[in-house]
């Protein structure tokens, strides 16, 4: 297997992590990248660095101008990091969340080299995916920055980039990924995926959730396409459960879509869907969401034959 959890990218540059390690991707395979962690679950390219997630190290960075990686100052925190999402306007702010395993969500404001826990609000401290909305209008007021974690046990929105926390109206579930309408502050459309409880919708910005009938019972991986192909059955929204993607244009009706593969995460860059799995990462056409091309790393890092 080529089991890929996280998917980054940054100025055109994909990376791809997991349990086998941290890879670039290129035209034919995956090509390995040392890195420091011993269990790597998550990767995050911004600007001049990127930043590895997991154990021992919890946080590692590795500069463009350095060779060697280097541990993040984390204060008061010594869990593994299982996602990272970076605020809209990082390349100003410098803002990045980190959600761990255990320790709640790490705040960065200096571009990842020192994270401090922002947990006010939150109940439960093991956050299993942390997902922005877009940035609201320049002439709106007061201009919230909201940003969401999905835990063990529910659902938080923070209006205030991560600084605090309260939980939204939804069941008792684990919430292992969260997507957000591009247009959320119009239509306050959220979904929220589970482990096993299915798939929840929000239609006012986070805030209350109810279930989605006739979704998969299991969601393992979620995305609002934000460039959605015009024509009769565009996909504005796609996911993965155990067995195979589905797809939807208002989040409510979901369709499998044929000969799909399952995936761990999903990622759209310049309207192509990247599908991280157990079998290395799918580049899809987002017209008809059939793989171009199929991407898996050495065989001798997963010991196949």
């Amino acid at each position: 297997m080529s089991i890929i959890l996280s998917l980054s990218e940054y100025a055109g540059s994909v990376w791809a992590a997991g349990p086998y390690g941290l890879f670039t991707l290129g035209e034919d395979e995956l090509t390995p990248t040392p890195q420091p962690m011993e269990r790597l679950t998550a990767a995050c390219a911004l600007d001049d660095r990127i930043f590895t997630g997991g154990a021992p190290f919890g946080i590692a960075y590795l500069l463009d101008s350095a060779e060697q990686w280097q541990a993040a100052w984390r204060e008061g925190a010594e869990a593994a990091i299982l996602t990272f999402s970076a605020a809209p306007d990082y390349d100003d702010s410098g803002v990045i969340l980190a959600g761990s395993e255990g320790d709640g969500v790490l705040r960065s404001r200096d571009r990842g080299l020192r994270w401090m826990p922002t947990n006010f609000g939150l109940q439960n401290l093991t956050i299993l995916t942390l997902a922005w909305a877009p940035p609201m209008d320049e002439d709106a007021w007061p201009r919230w920055q909201i940003v969401f974690a999905g835990t063990e046990e529910g659902i938080y929105r923070s209006p205030n980039a991560g600084l605090g926390w309260k939980r939204s109206s939804s069941a008792d579930a684990a919430y292992q990924t969260v997507a957000v309408a591009p247009d959320v502050h119009c239509s306050g459309q959220v979904l929220a995926g589970t482990e096993t409880d299915g798939l929840w919708q929000s239609t006012d910005g986070g805030r209350t959730f109810a279930a989605v009938e006739g979704a998969p019972e299991q969601v393992n991986a979620l995305i609002a396409v934000a460039s959605a192909p015009a024509g009769d059955n565009p996909v504005n929204w796609l996911l993965s459960d155990d067995t195979q993607l589905w797809r939807s244009d208002d989040g409510i009706a979901w369709s499998p879509v044929g000969g799909s593969q399952p995936a761990l995460c999903l990622m759209e860059v310049e309207g192509r869907i990247y599908a991280g799995g157990e079998n290395g990462v799918s580049v899809l056409n987002p017209d008809g969401l059939q793989a171009e091309r199929q991407l898996q790393m050495p065989a001798e890092l997963t010991g196949a034959a």
